[in-house]
C-alpha cells in the first residue's frame, strides 16, 4: 500500500512538474498553453528505424475514484521513417527563422549539413513576425533571389542565381504548377523552401523551364496542440484586413489532423490611385498512422487589383535612362485592372511497405483564371513620355500532375544506400483571348495625364499544350556513419509543346526528350562542418524555329543548363555559416546570318560565376541574424554574329546583399526590434549594354511585443514595421530581355494576434 501511495504521489508530481515546464515554455514561444502529463507505457511495438520530430499530445486527464492510478491517454507517437517525409518536417533552427533542413526534391527531406546543395527553407514564425503578405516579401531574405516584376503588378516574378525564374514555376507540397499562378498569399505556408541552381534530376523540368534555382511551398498541417488564432492587418495607405487560423487533431491516437487558413484584405494601397482586394481560404487534412500517412489540401485565392502598374520598357535610343520615378507614384490609367483567381486541391500519400521501403504518390489539379486590362509603358524619351498599345482579355490555365516513387534504405557491406526511384507526369493547357487597342495611348511616367479608354477591336486567341514526364532514379551511398556521401542519379525527361493560333489555324510545337545526370559528394570531416561539391543540370523546352527563318519548322531539343559547384557548411550549435562558389552555363537560340539568309541555331550562351555567404541564427542569447550576400558575374557568350560576346547579362548585379537582425530588448520582456538592409548593384538594361539601371539600398525597420491576454492568459502579439524607410525609388531589376520592374513605396505594416 505504502508503494502504491509512493508511485501514485511520484507521477503527481511528474504531472505538475511537466505542467510547469509547458506554461514557460508556452509564455517563450508565443503558443497557446498546452498540458502535458506523463504517459503510461505505450503498447509494443515493433522497432522503427527512424527518427521524428513529432511529440504526442495529451488529453487532460479527470481524477477518477479507483485506488489504482490513472491510466495514460496519451496518443502513440507514430514515427516517420527515414524513407519517408510526411508528418517529419525538419525542426526550426536556433532563432526560429529558418529550418534545419527542407525537402531535396524527390530525394525527401535532409538536415543541412547532409545536403550537397545551397538551401534555405523560411519557417512561418519568420513570415508571421515580417508580415509577409506574399511570397514575394519572404524572398526578400535572400541574397541569391531578386523579385524583378514591378511591385503593385499583381505577378511576382524573380531572379536565381541570375536567372529568370517565374511564379508559375513554383512548387506545392514538391509538385510544379499547384500553387496559385500569378502571387501567392504567405498565411497558408509552413515552409518557403529554396534550392538554388538546377534541378532537372531532384525536380524534373519546370513549366515554364526556370534553371537558376526552384521553390516550394509547404502547406500548413495542424501540429500535437491547438491552435484558434486570429490577426488584423493593416498596410498603407489604408489596406486593412483579417487572417484566421484554426487547427485542431482528433482520433484515439490524434491520427486525423484538420486546419483552416483563411484572409481577407481591401484597401488603398501605397501606390496613387491603386486598390488591392485580395483574399484566400485554404483547408490542409492530414492522416497519421502507424504505417500509412496522408495529406491534402484545397484552397482558393482571388485578387482584384485596380490599376496594375506593370514593367516598363525603353527605346533604345533612351541613353541614359532616365530616373525611376516617384517611389509611390503610379502612371497606369485607373480603367485597367488585374482579377486573376486560383483553385487548387493536392493529395500525397506514403505507405511503409517494410521499415526500410516506402512507396509513395502524389496528384494535384489547378485552375488559374485571369481577367485584365493593362498597358504596359514603353519610355520613348530622357523626359519620361511613354507610349503603348493596351490590351484586354482572359487567360485560362488548368494543371494536372501526378507522381509515384519508392523510397528505401539498405546496406551492402559498410555501404548504406537511400535510393528512390520516381515517375511523374504534368499537363497544363493554356486557353488565350486577347483584344489590343486599335491606337497607341500615352502619357509621362513622372506627370500623369489621364487616358481616356482606347476601343479595343484588334483580336488574337490561341490554344498553347504543355505535357511532360519523366523517370528518375537515385542513390545516396555513405560511409563512416554518414561521414562521406556521394548522390548518383540520373532522369529521363520527355516534353510536348504546341501552340494553335486560332486566328490563323497554324499550330506550331516542339517534342523532344533529354538525359538529366547529376553527381554530388559531401564529406563531414567534423561532426559540425560539412564540405561538398556538385554537378548537376537543368531543363528548358526547345525551340520550335518560326517564320522569318531559312530553317522554318526544326524543332530544337530541350536545352541544357549545367552547374559546377563546391561549397561550405559550418553549424557552431546557434548559429550557421554556409559558403559556396558555382558557373552555370544556360544555352539559347540565336540568330546568324550568311548571304543575306537567317538561320536560327542553339548556340547562344549566358555563363554566370558567383560565390554566396549566407549566415542564420542566433549570435548570441537575444541576438538574431539572417542573410548574407551574394557576388555575381553574368556574361554573354556566342551571341548572335558576335554582337554582343563579353558583356553582361541584363538584370545580373555583381553584388547583391541581405541582412536582417532581431534584438530582444533587455530588461522588457517579449519586446524585440527588428531591422534589415536590402542592397543591389547596378545592372544594365539591355544586352548591348549601353542602358544602366543604378544601384539601390532599401532599410526596413520594426518592432513587436508580446504579452499575455488579462482575458485567457493566451499570447497577443502586436507587431509593426516600416519598409523602405527612406521611400527610395529605383528600377527592381531588367529581366526577359527588355522589360523592368519598379520597386516598393514607403510601407507601413501593423497586425495583433489574438490566440483563443
Amino acid at each position: 500500500m505504502t508503494r502504491t501511495l509512493h508511485r501514485s504521489a511520484s507521477g503527481l508530481l511528474a504531472a505538475i512538474s511537466l505542467h510547469l515546464l509547458s506554461t514557460a515554455s508556452v509564455a517563450q514561444t508565443g503558443l497557446p498553453a498546452v498540458t502535458v502529463e506523463a504517459p503510461r507505457a505505450e503498447r509494443p511495438r515493433a522497432t522503427r528505424p527512424a527518427a521524428s520530430n513529432r511529440a504526442g499530445t495529451t488529453r487532460r486527464v479527470v481524477a477518477r475514484r479507483e485506488s489504482s492510478p490513472p491510466a495514460a491517454v496519451a496518443p502513440v507517437p507514430y514515427l516517420t521513417p527515414s524513407t519517408g517525409t510526411l508528418g517529419a518536417l525538419p525542426a526550426s533552427y536556433a532563432g526560429g527563422q529558418v529550418a534545419s533542413g527542407g525537402q531535396v526534391g524527390f530525394l525527401g527531406n535532409r538536415g543541412i549539413l547532409d545536403t550537397p546543395f545551397s538551401q534555405t527553407s523560411y519557417t512561418s514564425k519568420l513570415m508571421q513576425d515580417q508580415q509577409a503578405r506574399t511570397i514575394r516579401d519572404v524572398i526578400a531574405n535572400d541574397p541569391s533571389v531578386r523579385a524583378v516584376t514591378s511591385a503593385g503588378g499583381g505577378q511576382d516574378g524573380y531572379f536565381i542565381r541570375g536567372f529568370y525564374y517565374d511564379v508559375g514555376d513554383l512548387a506545392l507540397n514538391g509538385m510544379y504548377g499547384m500553387a496559385p499562378f500569378w502571387s501567392v498569399g504567405a498565411n497558408f505556408i509552413e515552409r518557403v523552401e529554396i534550392l538554388k541552381g538546377p534541378t532537372a534530376l531532384l525536380n524534373g523540368i519546370s513549366p515554364l523551364g526556370a534553371v537558376g534555382g526552384s521553390i516550394n511551398l509547404v502547406t500548413k498541417k495542424a501540429p500535437d496542440y491547438d491552435i484558434t488564432q486570429l490577426t488584423a492587418t493593416y498596410a498603407s495607405r489604408s489596406q486593412f484586413g483579417l487572417q484566421t487560423d484554426v487547427a485542431r487533431r482528433y482520433g484515439e491516437h490524434k491520427e486525423w489532423g484538420v486546419r483552416f487558413n483563411g484572409s481577407y484584405s481591401d484597401g488603398k494601397t501605397p501606390f496613387d490611385r491603386q486598390t488591392s482586394e485580395f483574399g484566400n481560404a485554404v483547408l490542409g487534412l492530414d492522416y497519421r498512422g502507424e504505417n500509412v500517412r496522408v495529406s491534402a489540401d484545397v484552397g482558393y485565392q482571388a485578387n482584384n487589383l485596380n490599376p496594375p502598374i506593370r514593367f516598363f520598357s525603353f527605346q533604345p535610343t533612351v541613353v541614359p535612362l532616365p530616373p525611376a520615378p516617384a517611389a509611390n507614384s503610379n502612371a497606369i490609367p485607373d480603367w485597367a485592372y488585374w482579377k486573376p483567381k486560383d483553385t487548387f486541391a493536392t493529395v500525397r500519400a506514403e505507405v511503409d511497405v517494410t521499415p526500410g521501403l516506402t512507396v509513395y504518390g502524389a496528384a494535384g489539379y489547378h485552375q488559374a483564371k485571369i481577367d485584365f486590362k493593362f498597358l504596359s509603358p514603353t519610355i520613348i524619351n530622357q523626359a519620361g513620355d511613354y507610349g503603348s498599345r493596351p490590351f484586354t482579355g482572359e487567360q485560362t490555365f488548368t494543371a494536372k500532375t501526378g507522381e509515384v516513387g519508392v523510397r528505401g534504405e539498405t546496406d551492402t557491406g559498410p555501404v548504406n544506400h537511400k535510393f528512390v526511384v520516381n515517375y511523374g507526369v504534368f499537363d497544363r493547357p493554356n486557353e488565350n483571348s486577347y483584344l489590343s487597342a486599335n491606337s497607341l495611348v500615352g502619357s509621362n511616367i513622372y506627370n500623369y495625364k489621364a487616358i481616356p479608354e482606347p476601343l479595343f477591336t484588334i483580336p488574337s486567341s490561341s490554344t498553347v499544350s504543355l505535357r511532360q514526364w519523366s523517370v528518375g532514379a537515385a542513390d545516396t551511398m555513405s560511409i563512416l556513419n554518414g561521414g562521406v556521401q556521394a548522390v548518383v542519379g540520373i532522369r529521363r525527361q520527355h516534353v510536348s509543346n504546341s501552340s494553335t493560333d486560332l486566328q490563323t489555324g497554324i499550330t506550331t510545337g516542339q517534342d523532344g526528350a533529354a538525359w538529366s545526370p547529376a553527381y554530388a559528394l559531401l564529406i563531414r570531416p567534423l561532426s559540425n562542418v560539412t564540405l561538398y561539391a556538385n554537378y548537376i543540370e537543368g531543363l528548358q523546352p526547345g525551340t520550335t524555329v518560326g517564320v522569318g527563318y531559312a530553317n522554318i519548322g526544326q524543332v530544337f531539343p530541350p536545352f541544357q543548363t549545367k552547374q559546377v559547384e563546391t561549397g561550405v557548411k559550418v553549424d557552431f550549435g546557434k548559429i550557421s555559416v554556409t559558403g559556396s562558389v558555382f558557373e552555370i552555363k544556360q544555352p539559347s537560340a540565336v540568330a546568324s546570318s550568311a548571304n543575306g539568309v537567317l538561320t536560327l541555331s542553339a548556340d547562344g550562351e549566358q555563363r554566370n560565376r558567383g560565390a554566396e555567404l549566407n549566415v542564420f541564427g542566433e549570435l548570441a542569447p537575444g541576438l538574431r541574424l539572417l542573410g548574407g550576400a551574394t557576388f555575381l558575374d553574368g556574361v554573354l557568350e556566342k551571341t548572335a554574329n558576335g554582337l554582343n560576346d563579353g558583356n553582361r547579362a541584363p538584370g545580373v548585379a555583381r553584388v547583391n546583399v541581405n541582412l536582417g537582425a532581431e534584438v530582444d530588448v533587455p530588461g522588457i520582456d517579449g519586446f524585440t526590434l527588428t531591422g534589415r538592409v536590402v542592397h543591389t548593384g547596378w545592372t544594365y538594361a539591355n544586352a548591348a549594354n549601353t542602358q544602366v539601371l543604378p544601384a539601390w539600398t532599401r532599410f526596413d525597420l520594426g518592432a513587436r511585443y508580446t504579452f499575455l491576454s488579462p482575458w485567457n492568459g493566451k499570447p497577443i502579439v502586436v507587431r509593426a514595421a516600416v519598409e523602405n524607410v527612406e521611400n527610395v525609388s529605383y528600377y527592381a531589376s531588367a529581366y526577359s530581355g527588355s522589360a523592368i520592374g519598379l520597386g516598393a513605396p514607403r510601407t507601413y505594416l501593423v497586425s495583433t494576434t489574438f490566440n483563443f
